[in-house]
């Protein structure tokens, strides 16, 4: 027991902290009564629910923390032996509660944070209760951004509430620690190339019904076979517009962003003003309908983070003969009689070709937009709205005028549009304009402010990319991901030879490392292929094969290896080692934890044995 103090200078430390001692002595006696592993992964089970994205659990395994080291700061205020007592009593509590790979993570975090509170000390009770403050309200907040609700909100009405928090707040970093595991994709998401394309069919005997309407209503109105023909939702009238807005209500549709996006984060908008009726031609060349023919990204506004304008093509009737294909992938669809596939107007190229079989009729498709955004963003959802409408009114205005190029200006115009859209697509597919976007932000950034920032934000994100999406390993846009990697590595490689030619001076070891350890990852490159040096194999894309070819008949992970020789040769330069001295070794340090995780097949879906 503590007895109170004989001054006020720690009275509502003490306050607080025999509270604390009451309710834990109060809590630990329960425990031990009622208390198991089995209790406890009830509870995990339970919290779970609540804490499946991402970013709710990324906040929380810095806001939980945070609160408690607050509270052991307060301790510090009255004994640094009673910080250590308290974190080593709290660990021990829960050595026979909870699971081994849960009381080892919590352990570590536990050390980690008691560390922090004695680096921190001088923060002092003040500090330490806006830390706890703070800690409540950034988790709060994690709730509301990600539109999750909290866990306390399941039990809070009930008759035992005060136990259940206790409970809760007892055993809140395990329970963090465990979430790691079961959250929706990784922390390194941001840098994952998710593919993004959505697929669904619309079966049921209303959509059945609805799509036949419109068949039928389009077959009378005589569409043209020299072109393809477009009616927009608002000019439609009748039975045909009923069904086409049945159609886009559905909750196949729907549903597919539901299942990808969430349902609690993100708000999924109609976009009526971009929806239309549309047939294929069988026929195209020097007029805008061959840019349908062409890879392509249907809209500029790709730029847009955190939200999306989706355009889902639903076969109408019967196709056999026009194939969708999405290159990135890369994957292909023939949709037909009900088929949908959905995909980012501003982001996805894609195109349409022919198979060997031919239709027999014309092709009929809807053409049906929506917005996909945060709900916590809304007038953001909403401007990416307003802006891809412009740009679709707009765009259609100019494909109408050089669908049919009569005169040399409609003829010239349709070169635009085609050439335009080529160039588009090359720089898309081959840099990524985001990637651009990022890049230029950055020089700008390093000019304006610090010029490392440029050298600090690029020379590492490959590495990044390949943790994140070595990890996660499912719905992989696997030739967004392979662009994006040769993309940063190259920047990251073409760094490092700057650094090297600006202090180049003759150093015999340093080019012998630089030419052998460049030469066995290149020769480990060749063995494998492009494909397979990037996961090609881990992420379903190719077929898994054994590979005895040099340097994989004589060294371990020679790719990696190689790699890390180079990247002494670039450190064993005085001039570049003395200006950079962390540059390499971060270089190196990120590549063996890469190589650790190939070693330990360390990924998402990797079964785990039992605790």
């Amino acid at each position: 027991t503590l007895s109170p103090p004989a001054s006020g200078k720690h009275s509502f430390i003490y306050i607080l902290l025999t509270s604390f001692l009451r309710t834990t002595h109060w809590k630990m006696a329960k425990s031990e009564s009622q208390f198991s592993l089995e209790a406890y992964e009830t509870l995990e089970a339970k919290f779970r629910k609540f804490h499946t994205y991402s970013v709710n659990i990324a906040l929380h395994v810095i806001t939980t923390p945070l609160g408690i080291m607050g509270f052991l700061i307060l301790l510090n205020q009255i004994s640094a032996y009673l910080t250590t007592a308290v974190s080593i009593a709290y660990v021990g509590s829960l050595y026979p509660i909870l699971p081994k790979k849960t009381f080892f993570r919590t352990t570590v975090a536990s050390a980690v944070i008691m560390a922090l509170s004695f680096l921190t000390t001088q923060w002092g009770a003040l500090g330490a209760c806006i830390a706890m403050a703070a800690s409540f309200v950034f988790q709060e907040l994690a709730h509301i951004v990600t539109g999750e609700l909290t866990y306390q909100s399941q039990y809070i009405a009930e008759s035992n509430w005060m136990g259940q928090l206790v409970e809760h707040t007892y055993y809140l970093l395990p329970l963090v620690m465990d979430a790691i595991d079961h959250m929706h994709y990784s922390f390194l998401d941001f840098a994952v190339a998710h593919n993004r394309v959505l697929y669904t069919k619309l079966n049921q005997p209303q959509q059945v019904k609805d799509l036949k309407t419109i068949n039928d209503w389009v077959l009378n109105q005589g569409p043209s076979s020299e072109h393809t023909t477009h009616w927009w939702y608002d000019k439609l009238e009748g039975e045909p517009k009923k069904a086409f807005e049945r159609i886009t209500k559905c909750e196949n549709l729907l549903g597919m962003f539901k299942e990808s996006f969430g349902s609690k984060a993100y708000a999924v908008d109609i976009v009526d003003a971009m929806n239309e009726i549309y047939v294929a031609s069988p026929k195209y060349g020097l007029n805008s309908d061959g840019v349908f023919y062409m890879a392509h990204v249907d809209g500029p506004w790709g730029l847009f983070p955190f939200a999306s304008t989706y355009r889902c093509i639903i076969a109408v009737n019967v196709n056999k003969q026009i194939r969708t294909s999405f290159p990135m992938l890369p994957a292909s669809y023939t949709l037909s009689d009900g088929d949908a596939v959905g995909f980012d107007f501003n982001r996805e190229v894609h195109l349409i070709s022919d198979n060997k079989e031919k239709n027999t009729g014309f092709r009929i498709s809807l053409k049906i937009h929506y917005t996909v955004y945060p709900k916590i963003l809304k007038p953001w959802g909403e401007l990416l709205k307003y802006l891809t409408t412009r740009y679709n009114t707009n765009a259609r205005a100019l494909f109408l005028a050089t669908i049919e190029p009569g005169s040399l200006t409609a003829k010239l115009s349709a070169l635009m549009v085609l050439g335009t859209t080529y160039l588009t697509e090359r720089v898309e597919t081959l840099m990524g304009i985001s990637n651009l976007v990022y890049i230029s932000f950055l020089i700008l950034a390093s000019l304006l402010i610090h010029p490392y920032i440029f050298l600090v934000a690029t020379s590492f994100y490959h590495y990044i990319i390949y943790l994140g999406t070595f990890y996660n390993r499912r719905d992989i846009a696997f030739g967004t991901f392979k662009r994006d990697a040769v993309f940063y590595k190259t920047i990251a490689v073409s760094t490092l030879a700057y650094y090297y030619i600006k202090h180049f001076e003759v150093d015999v070891i340093s080019i012998i490392l630089l030419a052998v350890g460049y030469t066995i990852a290149i020769s480990a490159t060749k063995a494998l292929g492009i494909d397979k040096t990037y996961f090609g194999s881990e992420l379903g894309h190719c077929k898994p094969e054994y590979i005895s070819a040099f340097p994989y008949n004589c060294i371990p992970h020679p790719m990696i290896v190689g790699a890390c020789i180079g990247l002494l040769g670039f450190h064993k330069l005085a001039g570049l080692r003395h200006e950079m001295p962390y540059l390499v070794p971060t270089h190196i340090i990120l590549y063996l934890l890469h190589m650790t995780q190939e070693i330990f097949d360390f990924h998402r879906n990797r079964k785990l044995k039992a605790n």
